[in-house]
């Protein structure tokens, strides 16, 4: 099922348009002059509102996507006659609600809202910018960079004590970790969310969040394949939706509960559930939602042995999946194809499955950049390439024996260097383990070896003093001011730099540069494995936050210091 990212002032915009189309010309004129007749009338009334009334009725009248836009545009014109960042800002919240189906022109929006406020100190923005913004990115497959706008925006919604923001956000980055396979994580985030959302006073304005919570927790446990918890979850989900809360997310947990369902082998319930669903939900053609009902019901047939029927659902997945639409949560529909086709020996159809979800693996691996993400199971894209030679070579010409036998030598060949690759990465990944284990006992025994301390011709008051000034420099983490020199830190310790460099020298065995790195690499380790939050920080974030300018520079740093690089060492820290 598509992850369902969402922004907590959405309300799920599935606007619906409604032309009544007839046969009589004039009829079609009537009634494109009495709608513009509409408009007119109420544009006029726009001006004389407040910005709240407008704001309610653009919300009332939200479906109504003409009118809706009228609201729209006489709030923003009305922001921008007044020179109201605030309200301008408003404005295009409104536009990235009203445009929510058309990504670029949210992206806009989204942005404009924060170049306008981000030096400013509102309560909502620039966070829901960076929320829209994210949003949209998530829904590009833009992972990475959809995790820096959250990050930011998470980080303005905390120091504002904006929980609503703060709970969507970190939805939302759960989202991304249930992309890339980190479930238990994922659930983690979940779980605290409504933990959170449960202890609030003000329980109504987290409603569609306690929603979401549910379901996505369901969701979460059914990847886990913890069907109990799931099923306990998604009812709740259910009952809360069907008592009136947020019913534009049933379809979707109608698909969880089918899913569930199928896992605890009540396949009868599945296919009822995952049908109710299916007519539900959006009856665009490309809609991956949909693909994941199909997927499902003809597991849930083929379970019961009714296999051709099983068939016609699994192809229905193939005719609606394409590279802009597709999801890793329908890839065993087309493994299951594969496999009937292979049985029936239609070699035709196994090929071009195959070539298919190649292509699919190779654009969703690359996007995701994790090429041993846990989807590709059954069919890592080496088998499949091997398959696909081998068909190919089968179709031509199966009594063709010596391109047979070249396309053996060269997946020999493959295999070979596949082994070799496997061997060498295995030792440089031992080889990295030994420096991580290393690197922690010389910090941990930093304490114990203290350097020995040659004399020095300054005298002894001068020379505590700056040794006194150094401690006070580390205990403030001074050291993480990326625009430090030796000339400033001394000017700072009333002293000169050649007092300052002797010192550093004889009392920590090392020169200014070498002083200053040691202590922000031994900070961002410490903060590495203590600080989860600084985990999720890109390098560059990191380097800056440490007081390196640039990635270069901290990389070489930390390499320096540790033995290895720190992608590597923050994957390590998480498995420990």
């Amino acid at each position: 099922m598509n992850n369902l990212a969402y922004v907590f002032t959405i309300s799920i915009l599935s606007s619906v348009f409604s032309c009544v189309f007839s046969q009589n010309e004039s009829n079609v004129s009537d009634n494109f002059i009495n709608e513009s007749i509409r408009i007119e009338k109420k544009s006029d009334s726009l001006s004389k509102q407040t910005f709240k009334e407008i704001e309610k009725n653009f919300y009332i009248n939200r479906n109504d996507s003409i009118l809706a836009k009228a609201y729209a545009n006489a709030y923003l014109i009305k922001a921008k006659k007044l020179i109201d960042t605030f309200e301008i800002a408003n404005g295009y919240h409104l536009f990235c609600n009203l445009k929510i189906r058309k990504p670029k022109q949210v992206l806009l929006y989204a942005d404009s809202i924060i170049a306008i406020t981000k030096n400013k100190k509102y309560y909502k923005y620039p966070t829901r910018g960076y929320l829209f913004k994210g949003l949209i990115l998530y829904e590009k497959n833009q992972y990475s960079e959809a995790l820096d706008a959250y990050l930011l925006g998470l980080e303005h919604a905390e120091s504002h004590s904006d929980s609503e923001n703060v709970v969507a956000i970190k939805h939302n980055i759960g989202l991304l970790k249930n992309t890339i396979g980190e479930n238990e994580e994922a659930l983690k985030t979940y779980l605290d969310n409504l933990e959170f959302i449960k202890k609030q006073d003000t329980l109504d304005k987290f409603r569609p969040h306690y929603v979401i919570s549910l379901f996505k927790i369901s969701g979460t446990y059914n990847r886990l394949n913890n069907i109990d918890s799931a099923h306990v979850y998604v009812k709740k989900a259910i009952t809360a939706t069907l008592n009136g809360e947020k019913q534009y997310y049933y379809p979707e947990i109608l698909v969880t509960y089918g899913i569930n369902s199928y896992l605890r082998k009540d396949f009868k319930t599945a296919i009822d559930s995952l049908s109710k669903a299916n007519e539900l939900l959006s009856s665009k053609k490309n809609n991956s939602s949909k693909a994941v009902t199909y997927l499902w019901i003809g597991k849930s047939l083929n379970a019961m042995g009714k296999q051709d029927k099983a068939l016609v659902y699994l192809k229905k997945v193939d005719s609606i999946m394409e590279v802009s639409n597709y999801s890793p949560n329908v890839r065993e529909a087309f493994t299951l194809l594969i496999e009937h086709y292979k049985t029936v020996d239609d070699k035709n159809n196994q090929l071009r499955l195959l070539q298919k979800l190649i292509r699919f693996d190779s654009i969703h691996n690359k996007k995701h950049n994790k090429l041993n993400i846990d989807i590709i199971k059954n069919y890592d894209t080496a088998k499949l390439i091997k398959e696909k030679n081998l068909l190919i070579d089968g179709i031509q010409n199966k009594n063709e024996k010596s391109k047979y036998n070249l396309i053996l030598i060269g997946i020999s060949v493959i295999i070979l260097l596949t082994l070799f690759y496997i061997y060498f990465h295995k030792r440089k990944q031992a080889q990295y383990q030994k420096n991580y284990n290393e690197n922690l006992l010389k910090i941990e025994a930093k304490s114990l070896n203290k350097p020995k301390i040659k004399e020095l011709e300054i005298a002894a008051e001068v020379t505590d003093d700056i040794i006194k000034k150094l401690k006070s420099f580390e205990e403030e983490h001074m050291f993480l001011k990326s625009d430090l020199t030796m000339t400033k830190v001394a000017k700072s310790f009333k002293t000169n730099s050649t007092y300052l460099s002797k010192i550093i020298n004889t009392h920590k065995n090392k020169n200014f540069a070498n002083y200053v790195n040691d202590l922000r690499i031994e900070y961002c380790i410490e903060q590495i494995k203590t600080n989860n939050k600084f985990r999720l920080y890109t390098i560059k974030s990191i380097a800056k936050e440490v007081g390196f300018n640039s990635i270069q520079s901290f990389s070489s740093a930390f390499y320096k210091k540790t033995g290895q690089h720190p992608s590597y060492f923050i994957k390590n820290s998480e498995n420990q």
